[in-house]
């Protein structure tokens, strides 16, 4: 007994059926490269953490005016401060027992460097913003600046006073802080370079923290000729 015949197809028949969702891809493909293209900056910079970087070098980023608390005034302290002056930032929550602590203690070197250039008139003023608005309360705040022998006519170590104005401030300079589910955080251990407008005119890693405080230096300089 014979096969059944089988149908007779023109020739080609599958290639309009198969043409479209090949088509649909390739429109996809392209759409996904050009948003990953503009995204990247032309395919340069992948992470969140260098586009920032590429922000700060072309002063894209600038801090919002904020008031900053801490435990030695009784006033707020206006932030960003007078012309001429410039700041060098990190972002600290006071429990923090690896990247924070690492910080302070550079901190504290970078405060000894500059006392012994400039005594107490420094134009280059250190600042520590807590942003743990539950922990790091006035007393928190106090131990942390002992822990690191805060010099508070050089380092101002402070929060700021309600929510609104800190997340405004790191949202404006794109800083992370994100819960890690133990009770810290995962955020940016970084140097932040700030002039008295604001503008963020660099980033820093912790163990680039003689280049922070050299190139802060020279911005002095420069503002002052």
């Amino acid at each position: 007994m014979s096969a059944p015949a089988s149908p007779d197809y023109p020739a080609g028949s599958e290639t309009p059926a198969l043409l479209a969702p090949m088509l649909v891809a390739l429109l996809l493909l392209i759409a996904f490269i050009a948003l990953a293209g503009q995204l990247t900056r032309g395919f340069e910079f992948w992470t969140f953490e260098s586009l920032r970087r590429d922000d700060a070098a072309a002063g894209r980023l600038r801090a919002p005016p904020a008031l900053l608390a801490s435990p030695q005034g009784r006033m707020p302290t206006p932030w960003p401060g007078r012309h001429g002056e410039i700041f060098l930032v990190d972002f600290i929550y006071t429990r923090c027992p690896t990247v924070c602590s690492a910080l302070g203690a550079e901190y504290t070197r970078m405060q000894a460097a500059l006392r012994q250039r400039f005594g107490a008139q420094s134009p280059v003023r250190l600042v520590s913003i807590a942003f743990d608005a539950e922990h790091d309360t006035p007393a928190a705040l106090q131990a942390y600046a002992a822990q690191h022998r805060q010099d508070a006519r050089l380092w101002l170590i402070a929060s700021p006073v309600d929510s609104a104005q800190r997340h405004r401030l790191l949202r404006a300079l794109g800083v992370v802080a994100v819960p890690d589910g133990f009770g810290g955080f995962v955020h940016n251990g970084a140097i932040h370079l700030i002039d008295a407008d604001g503008t963020l005119r660099g980033i820093f890693d912790l163990d680039e923290w003689p280049q922070a405080l050299e190139r802060a230096i020279a911005l002095t300089a420069d503002l002052a000729a």
